[in-house]
């Protein structure tokens, strides 16, 4: 069998290589730096959207099953056409929010300042949401719920408006 000279000249200066190895200081930044702990960060808007999304779904799901969308002889019920129209509304206002969020993030590098005082609005505005959605999901009211949570985005929407009125980046 015929061997590479590659391969043989490795074989036979071994020694040679394994004389160099690196400083006990190199092994120490290494042993470091793999027993850091990494944070994984998710992207706020892509978490943002997917909420959206899923909310828009269960929505879908709720309305169906609550108008009967599929009865007993398998015929198609009609489906409230204002509850569809609060729905749209609902995703459209808090898809504005979201992007005018995202210019707004643009902006953090450049006024560091203004990142505390929008995000602790922003995440108050948000737990009302939450509390908006959890009595939606426990069927109170839907229409007066669904109401109120566009309401909530119309805030977020002018709050987020004035904070890029009164920035330029």
């Amino acid at each position: 069998m015929k061997t590479d000279r590659l391969e043989e000249f490795i074989k036979n200066n071994r020694e040679d290589f394994d004389e160099l190895e690196p400083s006990p200081e190199v092994w120490a930044r290494i042993a470091q730096n793999t027993t850091k702990s990494k944070r994984i960060r998710i992207n706020g808007n892509l978490l943002k959207v997917a909420a959206i999304l899923v909310f828009a779904i269960l929505f879908s799901v709720l309305i169906m099953k609550d108008a009967g969308f599929r009865n007993n002889n398998n015929t198609a019920a009609k489906i409230d056409p204002e509850m569809i129209e609060l729905i749209e509304a609902e995703a459209y206002y808090a898809g504005q929010v979201n992007k005018k969020m995202e210019e707004i993030e643009k902006c953090y590098d450049t006024y560091p300042e203004i990142k505390d005082d929008v995000e602790a609005d922003l995440n108050e505005l948000q737990e009302m949401y939450n509390t908006l959605e959890t009595d939606l999901n426990e069927n109170i009211s839907k229409k007066e719920v669904i109401e109120a949570m566009i309401e909530n985005n119309r805030h977020r929407l002018k709050m987020v408006d004035e904070v890029l009125e009164q920035i330029d980046c």
